[in-house]
């Protein structure tokens, strides 16, 4: 049972450096274009930080496979930031339709 206590130990660990990340990355924010400064620094830091942190767990264990793997797949993760962003932009209320009704009434 002993084992617990490491991984509780990486668990405060992964978060903590995940968090770092997510702080710095909010002052990273200035620096960023106006229309960016929205808390998007806070969110790129955070999954920046899980990769470091993730890499990290995995060079602990002296699997670098792991360890690279792991913080490459977090940085491609990134690229679902601008999906959400472009899938935030949606009114989900409003009906969606392939082809508009009214466009016939526009002309």
């Amino acid at each position: 049972m002993h084992w617990i206590v490491d991984f509780i130990i990486f668990g405060i660990v992964d978060n903590a450096v995940m968090i770092a990340g997510a702080i710095l990355g909010l002052s990273w924010e200035r620096f960023m274009p106006k229309q960016l400064q929205n808390g998007l620094g806070g969110v790129l830091g955070a999954g920046i930080g899980n990769a470091i942190s993730d890499f990290m767990g995995g060079a602990i264990t002296a699997s670098w496979g792991l360890a690279f793997g792991t913080a490459i797949g977090c940085i491609i993760g990134l690229l679902w930031i601008p999906i959400f962003l472009q899938l935030k932009k949606i009114d989900w209320k409003k009906p969606m339709t392939v082809f508009d009704p009214n466009w016939w009434d526009k002309k």
